[in-house]
């Protein structure tokens, strides 16, 4: 377990040390949140891996350009719980918001989608990130378990630099393909704290595969 530790805190020292330096970079990613009791939203302090959501819950990705600390894009307003899955739902149901974002926002100036709201029927004990792979394939992880697309969108990148990514895109496709993504680019401190759970989920089960193997 000390070991698991420390790989995640190494994984994510270099976004932490942007932040302490005063470093103002933005990043492309999709961001995790959570409704709270006025239909508006909160960045959500637990992955989608990990959160289990309870029947009459708001959640929601959005796809940004975020700063690290307090500059975080928000999914749009889209009325709360009861705008989208009515008053009295006939079975315990989520209300789950994907915010494609804006041109923007957007990676090489792909169109993004139309925003989806939608009220997804509630397993006992799912969490959030099983409801999205049943209502948005195909999902898009990078090899650390980070969620880099919902819906297939995008179809490249997971977590860049703009700045470093906007130079390069069109030279020499260093944003990563479809399917498990290469890296391309700097993986920020939203990221981490907004689906870091997702990783870590995939790292225990390389220290228990380790433990057997011993």
């Amino acid at each position: 377990m000390a070991c698991l530790a420390a790989l995640l805190i190494s994984w994510a020292a270099p976004g932490a040390a942007h932040a302490a330096d005063g470093d103002e970079t933005a990043y492309r990613y999709w961001s995790f949140w959570t409704g709270d009791a006025d239909g508006g939203w909160v960045y959500a302090d637990e992955g989608p891996g990990t959160l289990r959501p309870g029947a009459g819950d708001l959640v929601g990705f959005r796809f940004g350009v975020s700063g690290e600390r307090d500059d975080r894009t928000a999914p749009r307003d889209t009325g709360g719980f009861a705008a989208i899955c009515g008053a009295e739902p006939a079975e315990p149901s989520v209300a789950l918001v994907l915010d494609f974002g804006t041109a923007a926002d957007a990676p090489g100036g792909v169109t993004p989608p139309e925003r989806r709201a939608e009220c997804v029927p509630l397993p006992d004990r799912a969490t959030v990130a099983e409801l999205l792979a049943e209502v948005a394939p195909p999902l898009r992880y990078d090899q650390a378990g980070l969620l880099c697309g919902i819906a297939g969108y995008p179809e490249r990148g997971c977590g860049e630099d703009v700045g470093a990514t906007d130079e390069t895109d069109d030279s020499n496709g260093a944003n990563g393909s479809n399917g498990a993504d290469d890296g391309g680019g700097s993986v920020g401190v939203p990221l981490l704290v907004g689906v870091g759970a997702v990783a870590l989920l995939g790292l225990a089960g390389w220290a228990r595969a380790r433990r057997r193997r011993s």
